[in-house]
């Protein structure tokens, strides 16, 4: 438990008593920045290989993932209850009867006490929160937006595809729903604005969501970035990790003491990782190196506004 910050963790807790870990798996799912719908390039930073675990393939049916999964969190972690996450792509870019049957299937599996999609802002309709609703009477269900950020300047940078409206609205959906919300957001994209800590943090908060998850720009392989990056790196303006520290700092001071936060980095393989390199940092050491720094600063998540 953090006195800087709400963490995910200590919501998990807070409603379920307990650790439950979640379990990455392939639903099969495309995105329309990628099938042609929008854009057949995708974003200008994506490789899906970067998060994707070894057990995760869209040949394998969602019990088989998660009996891989779960076979191996659970031995890591000596964890018994699971969340099914749909991590890969656009979780919820598919027919609502391929939907509902991969979302089931996941649900029926033991242990499972419910189910996290990852998804777009503009692959959320009425069609697909009615479908939500349906699992929201059966388990627990939340939805995590790939928002990346509200500066449509910045959206346009990264081939996004959509504009920050489209974001608002999409989580306003959600929660009007009552469906649990978590908002991804990536520091150090291409034309971010100079306040962008405070601006990302007000924004976040005015939209009432529940969860917010961080990591600043990584430079990855078999991205289009990583060759705008070798041709000219000093186009792109990475952070390092202090920089990065300060950043998420600032935006804790601004952001609603009622979100939760889910994570701050991204671990990516080191074989996949161009730059920046933070050496052996992972969650846990950051997560104290920010505390730190928030003490030094007498900072806390919400005491701006």
């Amino acid at each position: 438990m953090s006195i800087f910050f709400k963490s995910a963790s200590e919501w998990t807790k807070e409603h379920f008593g307990k650790r439950i870990q979640k379990v990455p798996i392939d639903g099969g799912f495309s995105c329309p920045n990628r099938d042609g719908k929008l854009s057949n390039i995708g974003c200008l930073y994506c490789n899906n290989k970067t998060f994707t675990p070894f057990y995760t393939n869209e040949k394998k049916s969602i019990t088989e993932q998660l009996q891989t999964g779960i076979d191996f969190f659970s031995k890591r972690y000596n964890c018994e209850n699971f969340f099914a996450y749909f991590q890969t792509y656009s979780g919820t870019y598919a027919p609502i009867e391929i939907l509902e049957k991969k979302y089931q299937e996941a649900l029926e599996f033991p242990n499972i006490k419910g189910i996290i999609i990852a998804t777009r802002p503009d692959c959320i309709n009425q069609s697909v929160i009615d479908l939500l609703l349906k699992f929201k009477n059966k388990t627990y269900i939340r939805i995590e937006v790939g928002v990346e950020s509200f500066d449509d300047n910045v959206l346009n940078a990264i081939n996004r595809c959509h504009d920050s409206k489209t974001a608002i609205s999409a989580i306003s959906m959600l929660r009007k729903a009552e469906i649990d919300t978590s908002v991804h957001l990536i520091f150090g994209l291409p034309n971010e604005p100079l306040n962008v800590a405070k601006f990302y943090a007000q924004t976040l908060s005015n939209t009432k969501a529940n969860f917010v998850k961080l990591h600043h720009l990584q430079i990855v392989k078999g991205s289009r970035l990583e060759e705008i990056y070798s041709n000219n790196s000093n186009c792109i303006n990475l952070y390092c990790l202090n920089s990065y520290i300060e950043r998420v700092g600032e935006f804790l001071s601004y952001l609603n003491k009622d979100i939760y936060v889910e994570r701050f980095i991204n671990r990516v393989p080191q074989d996949m990782l161009i730059a920046p390199k933070f050496g052996e940092i992972d969650e846990n050491k950051f997560t104290q190196m920010l505390c730190e720094y928030m003490s030094k600063n007498s900072l806390f998540q919400g005491i701006y506004k």
